[in-house]
């Protein structure tokens, strides 16, 4: 089969659509044939050498969608068939075939894109646990959700307003925004015309909101603290832009806010209920209350085209990959 690789952390150029063994499922894997596979800002950082992951040489991927070809001898549960389309959450998924642990593969029905499906795994399960799991969100809660136009941006919004919450978005552009919009935020901010900070104080006559969704780190972390109100919770669940935030103890202690982080790569086995989550939101995918915006999909031979727009933060959604 072919794979997208990497035997060195470097540039796009070390990405290579190459030949490589066929993988065999252990006993509690499936063997799954690729339709497609998400791309995500941890696969840069994997290809960079900052993110977790098997040895190298490796196959990147995170997530992928396909038909399962066969069944480790431990699946033995009736849930996975072969021949079943399904989408997965796992490494190595940019791929011809991925093997992936059956507790990581979801069932989908005929009417969702066999394309749409690989790069839903990670998006929706992620929006999932910022907003329920971590975040705690409650119905009439305010939720700031920053880089509202990104793959979890878009999904987050969705969700927030599907369990109640007024939606407050930042982006960098009127077309991202008018996205944004168009998925029903409430309030929009274009930070680089305006203060979001200052925005969200006046929004909120000072209080604050009660969540924050943050992936961006730096100083925007910084400000996102101090946009929560007392007793409300930030989740951190990334540092797209690299730099180090400095986190005053007096913006976390004196108004009890809670800073919370967030990983679904580090997070243990076990601890975060995935076939639950997935449970809860497929009624609503099926039912198109909840939908994946793809920005683009690419062959997976054109990887690094990928991986220099995601890094260029022009994407509005999810960019995708096909073998």
């Amino acid at each position: 089969m072919k794979a997208l690789r990497i035997e060195e952390y470097g540039s796009v150029e070390v990405l290579e659509w190459k030949d490589t063994p066929d993988p065999t499922p252990s006993p509690h894997q499936v063997l799954i044939q690729v339709d497609a596979a998400g791309v995500n800002y941890a696969d840069i950082m994997r290809r960079q050498g900052n993110y977790p992951g098997p040895d190298l040489p490796a196959t990147l991927g995170l997530e992928a969608a396909g038909t399962i070809t066969a069944l480790g001898s431990d699946v033995t549960d009736g849930r996975l068939s072969v021949g079943q389309r399904v989408m997965a959450m796992g490494p190595q998924g940019q791929a011809e075939y991925v093997a992936v642990n059956h507790n990581f593969v979801f069932p989908y029905p005929d009417d969702i894109d066999p394309v749409q499906a690989g790069g839903m795994p990670i998006t929706f399960l992620t929006s999932y646990h910022l907003l329920k799991t971590r975040g705690a969100m409650n119905p009439g809660d305010t939720v700031l959700i920053q880089a509202g136009a990104s793959g979890v941006g878009t999904v987050a919004i969705q969700l927030a307003k599907e369990w109640g919450a007024r939606v407050v978005v930042t982006a960098s552009t009127e077309d991202k925004l008018e996205l944004c919009r168009s998925l029903g935020a409430d309030v929009t901010i274009n930070y680089t015309e305006a203060d979001f900070e200052d925005e969200v104080k006046e929004l909120t006559d000072g209080r604050g909101v009660a969540l924050v969704l943050e992936c961006v780190g730096g100083p925007v972390l910084e400000k996102s603290v101090r946009c929560v109100a007392s007793y409300g919770r930030l989740v951190s669940y990334g540092n797209a832009s690299g730099q180090p935030a400095y986190l005053a103890a007096a913006d976390i202690t004196t108004l009890n806010r809670t800073v919370i982080g967030f990983s679904m790569g580090r997070s243990p086995i076990g601890s975060l209920d995935h076939q639950g989550a997935m449970n809860d939101l497929m009624p609503m995918i099926t039912a198109g209350r909840l939908k994946l915006i793809v920005d683009r999909v690419l062959p997976m031979s054109e990887a690094g085209s990928a991986h220099l727009h995601l890094a260029s933060r022009g994407t509005r959604g999810k960019v995708i990959l096909t073998p």
